[in-house]
Protein backbone atom coordinates (compact mmCIF):
# COMPACT_ATOMS: atom_id res chain seq x y z
CA UNK A 1 0.00 0.00 0.00
CA UNK A 2 1.28 3.46 -0.96
CA UNK A 3 0.72 6.36 1.45
CA UNK A 4 1.12 10.09 0.77
CA UNK A 5 4.11 11.76 2.35
CA UNK A 6 3.59 14.31 5.12
CA UNK A 7 5.00 17.83 5.01
CA UNK A 8 7.57 17.17 7.74
CA UNK A 9 8.67 13.88 6.14
CA UNK A 10 8.94 15.69 2.79
CA UNK A 11 11.45 18.18 4.21
CA UNK A 12 13.45 15.44 5.93
CA UNK A 13 13.56 13.38 2.73
CA UNK A 14 14.80 16.34 0.73
CA UNK A 15 17.72 16.89 3.12
CA UNK A 16 18.57 13.19 3.06
CA UNK A 17 18.64 13.17 -0.73
CA UNK A 18 20.82 16.27 -0.83
CA UNK A 19 23.30 14.60 1.54
CA UNK A 20 23.98 11.87 -1.01
CA UNK A 21 25.65 14.47 -3.23
CA UNK A 22 28.85 14.58 -1.21
CA UNK A 23 32.51 14.06 -1.96
CA UNK A 24 33.06 10.51 -3.20
CA UNK A 25 29.81 10.19 -5.17
CA UNK A 26 29.87 7.75 -8.09
CA UNK A 27 27.14 7.89 -10.74
CA UNK A 28 25.95 4.85 -12.71
CA UNK A 29 23.93 5.66 -15.83
CA UNK A 30 21.85 3.12 -17.74
CA UNK A 31 19.75 3.12 -20.89
CA UNK A 32 16.83 4.83 -19.13
CA UNK A 33 18.57 8.21 -19.37
CA UNK A 34 19.26 7.82 -23.08
CA UNK A 35 15.69 6.65 -23.69
CA UNK A 36 14.46 9.84 -22.02
CA UNK A 37 16.39 11.75 -24.69
CA UNK A 38 14.75 9.81 -27.52
CA UNK A 39 17.28 7.04 -28.05
CA UNK A 40 15.97 3.48 -28.52
CA UNK A 41 15.51 1.09 -25.62
CA UNK A 42 15.66 -2.69 -25.82
CA UNK A 43 12.12 -2.96 -27.16
CA UNK A 44 12.67 -0.55 -30.04
CA UNK A 45 16.04 -2.13 -30.76
CA UNK A 46 14.48 -5.60 -30.93
CA UNK A 47 11.93 -4.33 -33.47
CA UNK A 48 14.71 -2.81 -35.56
CA UNK A 49 16.73 -6.01 -35.52
CA UNK A 50 13.73 -8.13 -36.51
CA UNK A 51 13.39 -5.94 -39.59
CA UNK A 52 17.06 -5.63 -40.55
CA UNK A 53 18.91 -8.81 -39.51
CA UNK A 54 17.23 -11.59 -41.60
CA UNK A 55 18.18 -10.18 -45.04
CA UNK A 56 21.76 -9.53 -43.88
CA UNK A 57 22.74 -13.00 -42.62
CA UNK A 58 23.62 -16.17 -44.57
CA UNK A 59 21.08 -18.95 -44.95
CA UNK A 60 23.05 -21.14 -42.54
CA UNK A 61 22.32 -18.66 -39.73
CA UNK A 62 18.62 -18.17 -40.36
CA UNK A 63 17.45 -21.06 -38.15
CA UNK A 64 19.40 -19.66 -35.21
CA UNK A 65 18.00 -16.19 -35.83
CA UNK A 66 14.45 -17.59 -36.06
CA UNK A 67 14.90 -19.11 -32.60
CA UNK A 68 16.17 -15.78 -31.26
CA UNK A 69 13.36 -13.83 -32.89
CA UNK A 70 10.72 -16.17 -31.46
CA UNK A 71 11.89 -15.27 -27.94
CA UNK A 72 12.28 -11.53 -28.36
CA UNK A 73 8.76 -10.48 -27.45
CA UNK A 74 8.41 -12.75 -24.43
CA UNK A 75 11.98 -12.81 -23.06
CA UNK A 76 13.57 -9.58 -24.27
CA UNK A 77 16.71 -9.16 -26.35
CA UNK A 78 19.33 -10.14 -23.79
CA UNK A 79 17.50 -13.21 -22.52
CA UNK A 80 16.84 -14.33 -26.09
CA UNK A 81 20.52 -14.06 -26.98
CA UNK A 82 21.51 -15.93 -23.83
CA UNK A 83 19.03 -18.71 -24.60
CA UNK A 84 20.13 -18.95 -28.24
CA UNK A 85 23.76 -17.79 -28.61
CA UNK A 86 24.17 -15.98 -31.94
CA UNK A 87 26.64 -17.09 -34.59
CA UNK A 88 29.45 -14.74 -35.55
CA UNK A 89 27.44 -13.64 -38.59
CA UNK A 90 24.37 -12.82 -36.50
CA UNK A 91 26.43 -11.02 -33.87
CA UNK A 92 28.14 -8.92 -36.55
CA UNK A 93 24.73 -7.99 -37.99
CA UNK A 94 23.42 -7.09 -34.53
CA UNK A 95 26.40 -4.80 -33.91
CA UNK A 96 26.04 -3.19 -37.35
CA UNK A 97 22.32 -2.42 -37.08
CA UNK A 98 22.40 -1.57 -33.38
CA UNK A 99 25.15 1.00 -33.84
CA UNK A 100 23.49 2.52 -36.93
CA UNK A 101 20.12 2.77 -35.16
CA UNK A 102 21.53 4.31 -31.98
CA UNK A 103 23.74 6.67 -34.00
CA UNK A 104 20.82 8.02 -36.02
CA UNK A 105 18.81 8.82 -32.88
CA UNK A 106 21.89 10.23 -31.14
CA UNK A 107 22.41 12.62 -34.04
CA UNK A 108 18.81 13.81 -33.78
CA UNK A 109 19.23 14.60 -30.07
CA UNK A 110 22.57 16.37 -30.54
CA UNK A 111 21.31 18.36 -33.53
CA UNK A 112 18.43 19.65 -31.42
CA UNK A 113 20.93 20.76 -28.77
CA UNK A 114 23.17 22.50 -31.31
CA UNK A 115 20.24 24.38 -32.82
CA UNK A 116 19.19 25.54 -29.36
CA UNK A 117 15.84 23.76 -29.12
CA UNK A 118 16.81 21.52 -26.18
CA UNK A 119 19.37 20.78 -23.49
CA UNK A 120 20.30 17.30 -22.37
CA UNK A 121 19.01 16.37 -18.93
CA UNK A 122 22.36 15.24 -17.57
CA UNK A 123 23.83 18.71 -18.15
CA UNK A 124 21.72 20.18 -15.35
CA UNK A 125 23.12 17.62 -12.90
CA UNK A 126 26.82 18.36 -13.49
CA UNK A 127 27.16 21.33 -11.08
CA UNK A 128 25.87 19.09 -8.28
CA UNK A 129 27.57 15.81 -9.09
CA UNK A 130 30.85 16.58 -7.32
CA UNK A 131 31.53 18.33 -4.02
CA UNK A 132 35.23 18.79 -4.78
CA UNK A 133 37.00 21.88 -6.13
CA UNK A 134 37.67 21.58 -9.00
CA UNK A 135 34.72 19.32 -9.65
CA UNK A 136 35.71 15.79 -10.66
CA UNK A 137 32.82 13.39 -11.22
CA UNK A 138 33.08 9.62 -11.67
CA UNK A 139 30.50 8.28 -14.12
CA UNK A 140 29.99 4.69 -15.24
CA UNK A 141 27.65 4.02 -18.15
CA UNK A 142 26.57 0.90 -20.00
CA UNK A 143 25.36 3.06 -22.90
CA UNK A 144 27.06 3.16 -26.30
CA UNK A 145 26.01 6.70 -27.20
CA UNK A 146 27.97 9.90 -26.56
CA UNK A 147 25.25 12.02 -24.95
CA UNK A 148 27.09 12.16 -21.63
CA UNK A 149 30.27 13.32 -23.33
CA UNK A 150 28.39 15.90 -25.41
CA UNK A 151 26.49 17.28 -22.42
CA UNK A 152 29.69 17.48 -20.37
CA UNK A 153 31.60 19.43 -22.99
CA UNK A 154 28.60 21.68 -23.62
CA UNK A 155 28.92 22.81 -20.00
CA UNK A 156 32.62 23.58 -20.41
CA UNK A 157 33.85 20.49 -18.57
CA UNK A 158 36.51 18.06 -19.74
CA UNK A 159 35.98 14.35 -20.44
CA UNK A 160 38.56 11.81 -19.33
CA UNK A 161 37.39 8.74 -21.26
CA UNK A 162 40.85 7.10 -21.35
CA UNK A 163 40.81 7.75 -25.10
CA UNK A 164 43.12 10.45 -26.49
CA UNK A 165 42.59 12.06 -29.90
CA UNK A 166 39.75 12.98 -32.23
CA UNK A 167 40.62 11.41 -35.59
CA UNK A 168 43.05 8.57 -34.84
CA UNK A 169 42.96 8.54 -31.08
CA UNK A 170 44.50 5.87 -28.91
CA UNK A 171 43.46 4.18 -25.70
CA UNK A 172 45.86 5.84 -23.25
CA UNK A 173 44.40 6.09 -19.71
CA UNK A 174 47.37 7.89 -18.16
CA UNK A 175 47.68 10.59 -20.84
CA UNK A 176 43.91 11.07 -20.88
CA UNK A 177 44.02 11.87 -17.17
CA UNK A 178 46.93 14.30 -17.58
CA UNK A 179 45.07 16.21 -20.28
CA UNK A 180 42.57 17.33 -17.65
CA UNK A 181 45.27 19.57 -16.11
CA UNK A 182 44.37 23.22 -16.71
CA UNK A 183 47.37 24.95 -15.15
CA UNK A 184 50.42 24.55 -12.93
CA UNK A 185 51.16 26.79 -9.96
CA UNK A 186 54.35 27.13 -7.92
CA UNK A 187 54.46 27.90 -4.23
CA UNK A 188 56.96 30.08 -2.39
CA UNK A 189 59.37 27.18 -1.97
CA UNK A 190 59.05 26.02 -5.55
CA UNK A 191 56.48 23.33 -4.82
CA UNK A 192 54.48 22.49 -7.92
CA UNK A 193 50.70 22.10 -7.73
CA UNK A 194 48.64 20.80 -10.61
CA UNK A 195 45.36 22.60 -11.19
CA UNK A 196 42.71 20.47 -12.88
CA UNK A 197 39.70 21.68 -14.83
CA UNK A 198 36.20 20.52 -13.94
CA UNK A 199 35.86 17.13 -15.60
CA UNK A 200 34.30 13.71 -15.53
CA UNK A 201 36.11 10.40 -15.39
CA UNK A 202 34.00 8.28 -17.72
CA UNK A 203 33.98 4.48 -17.72
CA UNK A 204 32.19 2.66 -20.57
CA UNK A 205 32.51 -1.10 -19.99
CA UNK A 206 30.22 -1.90 -22.94
CA UNK A 207 32.07 0.28 -25.44
CA UNK A 208 31.22 3.36 -27.44
CA UNK A 209 30.05 4.27 -30.93
CA UNK A 210 33.35 6.06 -31.59
CA UNK A 211 35.64 3.19 -30.58
CA UNK A 212 37.16 0.94 -33.23
CA UNK A 213 39.83 -1.73 -33.46
CA UNK A 214 42.77 -1.06 -35.79
CA UNK A 215 44.60 -4.37 -35.94
CA UNK A 216 45.22 -5.18 -32.29
CA UNK A 217 44.95 -1.56 -31.16
CA UNK A 218 41.75 -0.01 -29.79
CA UNK A 219 41.32 3.51 -31.07
CA UNK A 220 38.77 6.30 -31.18
CA UNK A 221 37.70 8.57 -34.01
CA UNK A 222 34.99 11.14 -34.65
CA UNK A 223 35.08 10.19 -38.34
CA UNK A 224 32.76 7.58 -39.82
CA UNK A 225 34.22 4.12 -40.49
CA UNK A 226 32.78 1.21 -42.40
CA UNK A 227 33.92 -1.25 -39.73
CA UNK A 228 31.93 -2.23 -36.67
CA UNK A 229 32.41 -0.06 -33.59
CA UNK A 230 33.73 -1.59 -30.38
CA UNK A 231 30.49 -2.28 -28.54
CA UNK A 232 29.37 -5.29 -26.55
CA UNK A 233 25.95 -6.60 -27.47
CA UNK A 234 23.65 -8.29 -24.94
CA UNK A 235 23.93 -12.02 -24.44
CA UNK A 236 26.88 -14.38 -24.43
CA UNK A 237 29.08 -11.97 -26.42
CA UNK A 238 29.06 -9.59 -23.46
CA UNK A 239 30.90 -12.11 -21.33
CA UNK A 240 33.37 -13.14 -24.04
CA UNK A 241 34.33 -9.64 -25.16
CA UNK A 242 34.04 -7.91 -21.81
CA UNK A 243 37.45 -9.20 -20.75
CA UNK A 244 39.30 -7.91 -23.81
CA UNK A 245 40.75 -4.45 -24.31
CA UNK A 246 39.68 -1.70 -23.85
CA UNK A 247 36.55 -3.03 -22.11
CA UNK A 248 38.54 -4.67 -19.33
CA UNK A 249 40.19 -1.43 -18.20
CA UNK A 250 36.88 0.44 -18.17
CA UNK A 251 35.19 -2.38 -16.26
CA UNK A 252 37.99 -2.70 -13.72
CA UNK A 253 38.35 1.03 -13.07
CA UNK A 254 34.60 1.49 -12.93
CA UNK A 255 34.31 -1.29 -10.37
CA UNK A 256 37.18 0.23 -8.36
CA UNK A 257 35.30 3.54 -8.33
CA UNK A 258 32.23 1.74 -6.97
CA UNK A 259 34.30 0.01 -4.29
CA UNK A 260 35.74 3.36 -3.12
CA UNK A 261 32.53 5.39 -3.38
CA UNK A 262 31.01 7.11 -0.37
CA UNK A 263 27.61 7.18 -2.08
CA UNK A 264 26.04 5.92 -5.31
CA UNK A 265 23.64 7.61 -7.73
CA UNK A 266 21.96 5.38 -10.33
CA UNK A 267 20.06 6.97 -13.21
CA UNK A 268 17.87 4.88 -15.50
CA UNK A 269 19.79 1.76 -14.54
CA UNK A 270 18.05 -1.62 -14.25
CA UNK A 271 20.70 -3.66 -12.39
CA UNK A 272 20.79 -6.20 -15.21
CA UNK A 273 24.51 -6.18 -15.98
CA UNK A 274 26.79 -8.76 -14.39
CA UNK A 275 29.90 -6.76 -15.26
CA UNK A 276 28.90 -4.19 -12.64
CA UNK A 277 26.64 -6.19 -10.35
CA UNK A 278 29.47 -8.13 -8.71
CA UNK A 279 30.57 -4.83 -7.13
CA UNK A 280 27.50 -2.57 -7.21
CA UNK A 281 24.91 -4.81 -5.55
CA UNK A 282 27.13 -5.84 -2.60
CA UNK A 283 28.08 -2.18 -2.12
CA UNK A 284 24.43 -1.18 -1.77
CA UNK A 285 23.43 -4.22 0.27
CA UNK A 286 26.38 -3.48 2.56
CA UNK A 287 24.83 -0.15 3.57
CA UNK A 288 26.23 2.45 1.19
CA UNK A 289 24.01 5.49 0.72
CA UNK A 290 22.36 5.24 -2.66
CA UNK A 291 19.73 6.96 -4.79
CA UNK A 292 17.99 5.53 -7.85
CA UNK A 293 16.24 7.85 -10.29
CA UNK A 294 14.22 5.86 -12.80
CA UNK A 295 10.89 5.83 -14.60
CA UNK A 296 10.19 2.33 -13.31
CA UNK A 297 12.01 -0.30 -11.28
CA UNK A 298 13.12 -3.47 -13.04
CA UNK A 299 12.60 -6.68 -11.03
CA UNK A 300 16.35 -6.79 -10.29
CA UNK A 301 16.39 -3.17 -9.18
CA UNK A 302 13.41 -3.71 -6.88
CA UNK A 303 15.20 -6.66 -5.27
CA UNK A 304 18.36 -4.61 -4.72
CA UNK A 305 16.38 -1.74 -3.15
CA UNK A 306 14.55 -4.15 -0.85
CA UNK A 307 17.85 -5.60 0.36
CA UNK A 308 19.79 -2.31 0.71
CA UNK A 309 19.25 -0.50 4.04
CA UNK A 310 20.34 2.97 2.87
CA UNK A 311 18.95 2.92 -0.66
CA UNK A 312 16.14 5.17 -1.90
CA UNK A 313 14.46 4.87 -5.30
CA UNK A 314 12.39 7.65 -6.87
CA UNK A 315 9.99 6.21 -9.43
CA UNK A 316 7.17 7.51 -11.61
CA UNK A 317 3.82 6.80 -9.94
CA UNK A 318 2.32 5.70 -13.30
CA UNK A 319 -1.12 6.47 -11.88
CA UNK A 320 -3.14 9.11 -13.72
CA UNK A 321 -5.40 9.55 -10.68
CA UNK A 322 -2.44 9.99 -8.30
CA UNK A 323 0.39 11.53 -10.33
CA UNK A 324 3.73 12.13 -8.71
CA UNK A 325 6.84 10.32 -7.53
CA UNK A 326 6.89 7.07 -5.57
CA UNK A 327 9.61 6.90 -2.92
CA UNK A 328 10.68 3.26 -2.48
CA UNK A 329 12.67 2.28 0.60
CA UNK A 330 12.96 -1.40 1.38
CA UNK A 331 9.47 -2.66 0.66
CA UNK A 332 7.75 0.58 1.71
CA UNK A 333 6.32 2.99 -0.87
CA UNK A 334 5.34 6.63 -0.29
CA UNK A 335 3.79 9.04 -2.78
CA UNK A 336 5.03 12.59 -3.28
CA UNK A 337 2.10 14.03 -5.24
CA UNK A 338 2.41 16.18 -8.34
CA UNK A 339 6.21 16.17 -8.66
CA UNK A 340 8.47 14.28 -11.06
CA UNK A 341 11.61 13.86 -8.99
CA UNK A 342 12.34 10.54 -10.70
CA UNK A 343 13.32 12.61 -13.76
CA UNK A 344 16.89 13.99 -13.54
CA UNK A 345 16.01 17.49 -14.70
CA UNK A 346 13.06 17.81 -12.33
CA UNK A 347 15.06 16.28 -9.49
CA UNK A 348 17.72 18.98 -9.87
CA UNK A 349 15.07 21.72 -9.87
CA UNK A 350 13.05 20.29 -7.00
CA UNK A 351 15.75 18.93 -4.69
CA UNK A 352 19.21 20.23 -5.50
CA UNK A 353 18.51 23.81 -6.56
CA UNK A 354 18.38 26.05 -3.52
Amino acid sequence: MTVTITTSAHDILKKELQAIFSDGLVTVIGSGLSCAEGLPGMGALATELISKVPPAIPDADKATWAAIEACLSSDGLEAALLKHPPTDGIESAIIQFTSAFVLSKEQEAITACVTGTRKLKIASLLPHISAATPKIAHIITTNYDRLIEFATESEGWGVDSMMVGRYWGKHDPELSSKLMIRDVSRGNKGAVRLIYRNHIKLFKPHGSLDWFMAGDTPMTSSMAFSGDPLIITPGVGKYKKGYGQPFDVHRDRGNAAIDNASSILCIGYGFNDDHLQTHLSPKLKGGARALLLTHSLSPNARTVVAQSPNCTALVNSADAKNPGTIVVRGTTETLIPNVEWWDVENFVKGVLTI
